[in-house]
């Protein structure tokens, strides 16, 4: 069953890439026309998305223990994906554009498009899809900062460059979107109905976004690129499992109350495939988004079959760890 809602959020995602596909082949998705869509993701749908994520949750004493300890581990599972990153790009010699994206996707999953719905339904009730926000969040925190200057150090930009651009209209959403959450103020159904759907349709341009990249994308010159295998081989296997003992660990040994939900969601978030938005953004900052775009496609392909690996790895690791200190 679980299997089963795993590969269909992937299959959503797979025809709506399809469809841009189809579209740029009959000229609809034109380079203008590609190039309208990066921007209205950038600067009006994904700064829309994150306000209206954030002013969804409610940080209410109950859920505050988890969600403090969600939004910890997920700082600790950045920086381990950074860390295979950034020996993963200096083991291959990578440099420039071509680092930038490798570190970056290492770093950001699917989180939203294909976790936010994956949380929802394997974890019905709210809670699950509670727990993916606030890794959302932290996320958000570190990608519309560090994430940004990784991408315009990537290309060579000067200090005051970097800075300058790291002030963009996602940043200003991220910060708007904590006010909003840590004083719980509510936004009128009026205004928050259309900005939320707006938001949503994120998705659906990024995409067709990848679907237009896609077409520029050759297979065999996928298959001549081996740090895109081993990055597929990092973020959807190797680091889960990293994340997963220092998880377990840290469990057993000082956080006994951390729930069970708010831990499988930390750990299946840090194993989804490589995320859309990171394309769009290495093609607004001027990085490799063809890189970025063969990322995502090997990425989601091998998820089909790492997400429910991962998943039942996560019910034998917690029978081993029990085993251990019960």
């Amino acid at each position: 069953m679980n299997n089963a809602i795993i590969i269909n959020q992937i299959i959503i995602l797979a025809i709506l890439v399809a469809i841009g596909i189809l579209a740029t082949k009959l000229k609809v998705i034109t380079e203008g026309t590609k190039k309208g869509i990066a921007d209205i993701v950038f600067d009006i749908t994904l700064p829309l998305l994150i306000i209206t994520t954030f002013a969804k949750i409610d940080m209410n004493p109950d859920i505050l223990r988890n969600s403090g300890l969600v939004f910890l581990f997920a700082y600790v599972a950045l920086a381990i994906m950074y860390l295979a990153g950034d020996l993963s790009s200096l083991i291959m010699g990578l440099k420039g554009n071509q680092r930038a994206v490798m570190i970056n996707h290492h770093m950001f999953g699917n989180i939203v498009f294909l976790g936010f719905p994956l949380m929802d339904s394997l974890f019905p009730g709210g809670e699950g899809l509670l727990y993916a926000a606030v890794f959302h969040l932290a996320s958000n925190s570190v990608m519309w900062t560090f994430g940004v200057w990784v991408f315009l150090k990537g290309k060579g930009g000067k200090r005051n460059e970097v800075w300058k651009n790291m002030l963009n209209p996602n940043t200003i959403a991220f910060f708007l979107g904590l006010i909003i959450m840590f004083f719980n103020l509510k936004l009128p159904d009026l205004l928050f109905e259309p900005l939320h759907g707006l938001g949503r349709a994120t998705i659906y341009l990024s995409m067709l976004y990848i679907g237009a990249m896609l077409v520029q994308t050759h297979v065999r010159g996928i298959l001549k690129k081996p740090h895109v295998f081993v990055l597929s081989f990092n973020k959807l296997l190797l680091v889960p499992f990293v994340l997963s003992m220092v998880i377990n660990l840290s469990t057993y040994l000082f956080f006994p109350e951390f729930g069970d939900i708010a831990k499988k969601v930390v750990l299946l978030e840090a194993a989804m495939p490589c995320m859309a938005t990171i394309v769009v953004m290495a093609h607004k900052f001027g990085s490799d988004d063809k890189l970025a775009t063969e990322n995502v496609f090997m990425s989601t392909v091998f998820s089909i079959f790492t997400i429910p690996l991962v998943y039942w790895g996560l019910s034998m690791m917690d029978k081993l760890f029990a085993g251990i200190f019960g």
